[in-house]
């Protein structure tokens, strides 16, 4: 037992007496801790990007059944909440291409390519637009209080039939 131990600690200080010497201990601890912040930031967008586009893929097949959008219907209203609240970073990012272009990526992917590589662009202003008209305490308060919700699906309303036109 005390031979594995002693044989541990010297690969221990031998592992660490090289990093020691080579100097990239704590280089690459900080490279890897701005890759890692940089990668965590970009999933974030791409996160918020996945969850409108499955938001906006929902809407898009009850409008497709409806024939417009109904902001009256339930399930309509809570992906309108959904699509609104994935989109807030547009309005905080508004001159940020790296987020908006990892954004567009996961509205492709979270749409199942309802949004293309081609029409991204295009949807993801109108999502800018839309997420800067509307009242964000609204969407706050929306999580606990129903009226409050439909309300700020309501507000949303034409913009988002806007949106989902350009599906057809």
């Amino acid at each position: 037992m005390k031979k594995v131990l002693f044989a541990s600690l010297i690969a221990a200080l031998t592992l660490s007496s090289c990093s020691a010497l080579t100097g990239t201990s704590s280089t690459s601890n900080a490279a890897s801790s701005v890759a890692s912040s940089v990668a965590s930031a970009a999933a974030s967008t791409s996160n918020d990007g996945m969850a409108a586009g499955r938001a906006l893929n929902a809407l898009y097949k009850q409008y497709k059944a409806d024939g417009k959008f109904d902001y009256t219907n339930l399930n309509n209203a809570l992906n309108t909440i959904q699509l609104l609240q994935s989109c807030q970073g547009l309005k905080t990012n508004a001159k940020n291409s790296t987020y908006w272009k990892n954004f567009a990526s996961g509205l492709i992917l979270g749409s199942n390519n309802l949004v293309t590589q081609q029409n991204s662009g295009v949807v993801t202003n109108s999502l800018s637009n839309l997420v800067n008209n509307v009242d964000s305490g609204k969407l706050q308060s929306a999580q606990t209080n129903t009226v409050e919700a439909l309300g700020a699906a309501k507000s949303a309303a034409s913009s988002i039939s806007n949106i989902l036109s350009l599906f057809k």
